[in-house]
């Protein structure tokens, strides 16, 4: 059965920044361990992009995370911080193999022009295909976003 994972920052509730008066650029850091349990079709919700936001940049930063490891990155169904079954859209970069140590940078054409909203937000993996988790791997993502208020 396909699980949601949550990052350490989720997990333990660090606030989301608000775009309530925000005109500069946010920095969303979410960091997770490897159990060793991963399967293949699991979710790993990383950050939380604020309301009225829209990302700039993502990076990744990954150890080697498992013998195959491919994943999407993308905006999350459903609402954020819940371990239900949700869903993550590959917006931002498509099949990206974390099987081996790397810096992986936003490149998908139009993951830089996504739309604001008036909800927050998940950002993260679509665990697509892992076979043999390295437990104790760490993979962080920073998410570099701004306030949207005009029109898209």
């Amino acid at each position: 059965t396909m699980a949601t994972l949550l990052s350490k920052q989720i997990t333990n509730k660090v606030p989301v920044p608000s775009a309530n008066g925000a005109t500069g650029i946010i920095f969303l850091l979410g960091d997770y361990t490897l159990t060793g349990s991963e399967a293949s079709g699991d979710e790993l919700e990383m950050v939380v992009l604020p309301a009225g936001y829209v990302p700039i940049d993502i990076i990744v930063d990954t150890q080697d995370l498992g013998t195959t490891v491919t994943a999407d990155v993308g905006i999350m169904s459903g609402t954020p911080g819940t371990t239900s079954t949700r869903t993550c859209g590959a917006e931002f970069m498509a099949a990206k193999a974390l099987g081996t140590t790397g810096i992986y940078r936003m490149d998908v054409a139009g993951g830089g022009r996504v739309a604001p909203t008036t909800a927050n937000r998940g950002i993260g993996f679509a665990l697509t295909t892992i076979n043999t988790p390295t437990a104790a791997a760490v993979v962080r993502m920073t998410v570099m976003a701004r306030p949207q208020s005009e029109s898209v």
